[in-house]
């Protein structure tokens, strides 16, 4: 009976490799397209390891409510409060950066700031298309069953929006983001900068399962997809011919003035 269900959760997860083709980012020649059929492959073989993760999904996720791991209320509300690490504040966060680079007229801190962005805009839009019509039941919603399914229940339920975690993929989308610039541009500090925003990364994934919020295998999901879509995203930009949204953002030049700003749009 085990086996049967795990049998439907691989199928059900396959659904998400439609949306999550355009995930390789480790070629250093420049694709045709975004989109590739190696992408399809590196999506596959994630959806394959989040769906043998999922077996110990039940397991894991009743050991994270056990009183000793819960802990007392302080720990709760301490580690509810690093879940600020999600998908807005780092957009917020580096639309802000963009802002940064071009007051300062850094090339290097524009594009950081620029591609971030876009890839976080990315990460949400393709985890959104996987997370609603899946329908995967959370653990708070379904601790006894990971292979609860309702397909489309995620439109309307917030509960049956699990799979894969928005958190994890959103941390792992900036952290890859930020460090394929900082390796475009060459920088030294990328080998600096790189273990602080990976292990960064890994808290908001981890505290999602703390809270009953996500299933183990949602974390994993979340993380490879965030990590190969940022990454894609700076390799794509900067082994092809900029877009015209690159290129309009690119131009835009802000400039301190007595009476606050001027903001001015070369289109390059």
């Amino acid at each position: 009976m085990r086996g049967l269900r795990l049998v439907r959760v691989v199928a059900l997860l396959s659904l998400a490799a439609v949306f999550s083709e355009p995930l390789n980012a480790q070629d250093t020649t420049a694709d045709k397209t975004f989109f590739t059929r190696r992408d399809a492959v590196m999506a596959a073989s994630a959806i394959a390891a989040s769906a043998a993760l999922s077996i110990f999904d039940e397991r894991l996720a009743h050991w994270t409510q056990q009183p000793n791991v819960q802990g007392d209320s302080s720990r709760f509300h301490a580690v509810h409060r690093l879940t600020f690490l999600n998908e807005s504040p780092l957009t917020i966060a580096a639309a802000a950066t963009w802002v940064v680079g071009r007051l300062s007229r850094s090339q290097t801190i524009t594009d950081v700031g620029l591609h971030t962005t876009e890839a976080l805009v990315l990460t949400v839009a393709v985890s959104e298309l996987i997370r609603a019509p899946l329908g995967r039941a959370r653990p708070r919603a379904s601790i006894d069953d990971a292979y609860n399914f309702k397909l489309g229940k995620g439109f309307s339920d917030f509960a049956y929006r699990s799979y894969p975690s928005l958190h994890a993929a959103a941390g792992f989308a900036a952290a890859a983001a930020v460090v394929g610039e900082l390796r475009a541009h060459d920088s030294h500090a990328q080998w600096i900068v790189a273990p602080m925003l990976y292990g960064a990364a890994l808290v908001p994934g981890l505290t999602r399962m703390y809270l009953n919020q996500h299933w183990a295998s949602d974390v994993l999901a979340g993380a490879v997809l965030g990590q190969l879509l940022g990454a894609k995203v700076v390799r794509y930009t900067h082994s092809h011919k900029r877009s015209r949204i690159d290129r309009v953002l690119m131009g835009v030049s802000v400039t301190p003035t007595p009476e606050g700003a001027a903001v001015t749009f070369v289109v390059r």
